[in-house]
C-alpha cells in the first residue's frame, strides 16, 4: 500500500507548481490580450472620428478639401493598418490561451489516469491477499468470487426467472483490515496510535501540531463513523497538556 501512496505522492509533489506556472501563464496572455483590445477600441473610435471630421471637411474650397482629404487618408489608412495588426495579435494570443488551456488539462487528466491504474493494481493485490490469507473477498471487487456476473457487472439471474437474492454484504474486522494492509505493507511503513500498528481502516488526527503520535485508530480511541468529531479532536494526553477537559 505504501508503494502504491509513496509513488503517487512522488508524482504529484511538482503539480502544484507546475499548475500554478501554467495558471500564471494564462493570466498574462489574458493581460495582454486585454491590453491590445484597448488599443483596438480607441484606434476604431479614432478612425470613425476622423471619417467624420473628413466628411463635414468635405463642404469647404476645392483646393482645402484636397490637401485635407490626403492627409486624412493617410491617417485613416495608418490606424487601419494597426487595427489590423492588433486583431491578428489577439487571435494569436487567444490561440496560444487554448493551447496552454488544453496542455493543463491534460496534465491533470494524465495524474488522474495514473491514479485510477494505481488504485486498480491496489485493489487487485489486496484482493490476492485477503484471498491467500483466507479471508472472505470483499463484493463489488476483482476479489469478489461470490458467484458469476453479467457483462455489466451485475449479478446473474437465478433460475425459474427470479432474481438471485443479495449476497450479505460483508463488514471486515479491524484485525482482518489489519492483516490485509499488513500483508501489502513495505518494511518501512511507519506505525502510529497507541497500539504501535501501521495505518489501516479510518483513523483520526490529533490536533496538536505537537503530538508525539499523531494518527490514532478510531477504535483504538473509542470512535466510530456514527460518532466521529466534527471539529477539532485532541488525544487524551494532549487534553490533559492543553488543559482541556
Amino acid at each position: 500500500m505504501t508503494s502504491y501512496l509513496r509513488s503517487f505522492i512522488e508524482s504529484v509533489t511538482d503539480l502544484p507548481l507546475e499548475l500554478q506556472r501554467h495558471f500564471q501563464g494564462l493570466r498574462d496572455l489574458d493581460l495582454r490580450v486585454t491590453a491590445l483590445q484597448k488599443v483596438i477600441d480607441e484606434d476604431c473610435l479614432a478612425q470613425l472620428k476622423s471619417a467624420a471630421e473628413r466628411q463635414q471637411e468635405g463642404m469647404v474650397s476645392p483646393s482645402k478639401r484636397q490637401k485635407v482629404t490626403a492627409a486624412g487618408a493617410a491617417a485613416s489608412t495608418e490606424l487601419a493598418q494597426r487595427i489590423e495588426h492588433n486583431m491578428n495579435e489577439t487571435i494569436k494570443l487567444s490561440e496560444e490561451k487554448m493551447n496552454r488551456a488544453q496542455q493543463i488539462y491534460d496534465y491533470i487528466d494524465q495524474h488522474i489516469r495514473k491514479l485510477d491504474k494505481d488504485l486498480k493494481s491496489f485493489e487487485a493485490e489486496v484482493a490476492k491477499e485477503r484471498q491467500r490469507l483466507g479471508l472472505p473477498a470483499v463484493p463489488g471487487t476483482e476479489g469478489d468470487l461470490g458467484g458469476p456476473s453479467g457483462a455489466d457487472g451485475r449479478r446473474k439471474r437465478g433460475g425459474k426467472g427470479g432474481a438471485a437474492p443479495p449476497a450479505p454484504v460483508h463488514i471486515p474486522t479491524s484485525d482482518e483490515l489489519y492483516h490485509a494492509a499488513l500483508a501489502v505493507a513495505d518494511a518501512t511503513e511507519p506505525t502510529y496510535c497507541y497500539c504501535n500498528r501501521i495505518s489501516f481502516g479510518e483513523m483520526i488526527a490529533c490536533d496538536n501540531v505537537e503530538c508525539p503520535i499523531e494518527w490514532f485508530h478510531f477504535e483504538c480511541v473509542g470512535l466510530t463513523p456514527e460518532n466521529r468529531p466534527k471539529g477539532k479532536w485532541h488525544c487524551k494526553e494532549c487534553k490533559k497538556l492543553l488543559g482541556k477537559k
